[in-house]
């Protein structure tokens, strides 16, 4: 458990709240595993078709002919928790940057962005801790401008030295942006405190003196290590055949698998009970996250839990906010959710709250999780509301 405390407090006790969450869940009929396929009117294709590329690297594809988008995307096998630190603490994510400061096609960060902005659509990336993902959103017709855009971000960016401290500084105002969020800070801390040394515990972001450290030959090893085909996964949705997309792929992507791919090893978490963490804040609310370690993503517990986190939190229709929030008038937001790690992830339930009552605001949250846990109403309504999201997801290539 971590609370923020108006200008006190982050602390808590993990063992005592893992404990009684998990003690909640040790049933593991708490929800079956829905059978969540959804035929869609519009298409006969509903399923991803993994398709080969020449590379050797997956290639899987959503046709939806319907659309007139498309959406094309690459994931690289390898994050924060792939840095070495403090040296590389954040570098992940600097890396994700750089490449929008220019290729060798593509000059600078305008360039870049106005090769898909000028057609209408969007260039993003994101970093986790264990995957980057670069990725366009454009008119299908354009289809080949993402792919190319992308591969030159990954194979010809110049690294302009003297944008790196500018950028770095760019970062580090994201990082002071976040801090000042205390929804995101309070996930930031607890992700810290969680998971307590593990690898998963340190902060996309990074920190303030490696940002500022940053030289061209970190982004390039770092590049050297993770960014090469035995790490690619190719993600294509939207109006295109599979062989056009795969094409395409085997245009812009044509370099081999050679080298052995990033395969982590599994390391234990020391789960030390005890441990608290101060910070002084000056704000109006106690912000809590009650966030036990739940196991894998591909584990059957991690999926019970995670459509638990819907049965209690679907919505405002449930009962996270009509019994917290609308009959208490505990808060403004509270949600629950898991995060999605390949050894160790986390169920969350979060709520921002008067001082005075956040011991309330607590009772209240675990004698709900207590109360549905074996709730068939919800169950059966949470399997609509999955069906329901899905086929909506059918009608956007995002």
């Amino acid at each position: 458990m971590i609370i923020i405390r108006p200008l006190l407090v982050i602390q808590g006790d993990q063992a005592r709240s893992n404990g009684k969450i998990m003690n909640i869940f040790q049933n593991k009929s708490v929800v079956t595993a829905p059978n969540l396929v959804y035929n869609s009117p519009m298409t006969n294709q509903t399923n991803f078709v993994k398709c080969e590329t020449k590379s050797g690297v997956p290639l899987w594809v959503l046709p939806m002919p319907y659309l007139d988008s498309i959406s094309i995307g690459v994931a690289v096998n390898a994050g924060t928790r792939d840095e070495v630190w403090p040296k590389e603490a954040g570098i992940a994510h600097a890396l994700e940057h750089m490449h929008f400061r220019g290729t060798k096609d593509f000059p600078n960060s305008q360039k870049i962005t106005e090769y898909i902005e000028e057609t209408g659509g969007k260039i993003n990336a994101r970093t986790s801790s264990e995957f980057t993902f670069y990725d366009c959103r454009l008119p299908s017709k354009y289809a080949e401008r993402a792919i190319h855009i992308i591969s030159e971000q990954f194979k010809n960016s110049i690294f302009p030295e003297d944008k790196i401290p500018v950028e770095m500084k760019n970062i580090i105002q994201e990082l002071h942006r976040r801090n000042d969020d205390l929804q995101r800070y309070l996930w930031k801390i607890s992700q810290e405190f969680i998971y307590n040394n593990h690898p998963l515990s340190k902060d996309t972001l990074g920190l303030e003196k490696s940002l500022q450290n940053f030289k061209k030959e970190d982004f390039l090893s770092f590049k050297e290590r993770y960014y090469n085909s035995s790490n690619y996964t190719f993600v294509v949705i939207g109006n295109i055949e599979s062989e056009k997309a795969v094409e395409l792929f085997d245009k812009y992507f044509p370099e081999k698998i050679k080298k052995q791919p990033n395969i982590r090893p599994i390391e234990n978490i020391n789960l030390s009970s005890n441990r608290v963490n101060i910070v002084k804040k000056d704000i109006q609310q106690t912000h809590i996250s009650l966030s036990p370690i739940i196991g894998k993503v591909s584990d059957a517990s991690w999926l019970y839990l995670d459509f638990y986190a819907s049965m209690i939190s679907g919505g405002i229709s449930f009962p996270l906010f009509q019994e917290v929030r609308d009959n208490l008038g505990l808060c403004y937001a509270i949600s629950a959710g898991t995060s999605r790690q390949t050894d160790f992830s986390r169920f969350n339930v979060y709520i921002g709250t008067d001082h005075k009552r956040y011991k309330q605001a607590i009772e209240a949250i675990f004698e709900i999780i207590e109360k549905y846990k074996r709730d068939e109403f919800l169950l059966e309504k949470v399997k609509n509301l999955k069906l329901g999201k899905l086929s909506l997801n059918y009608e956007h290539t995002g």
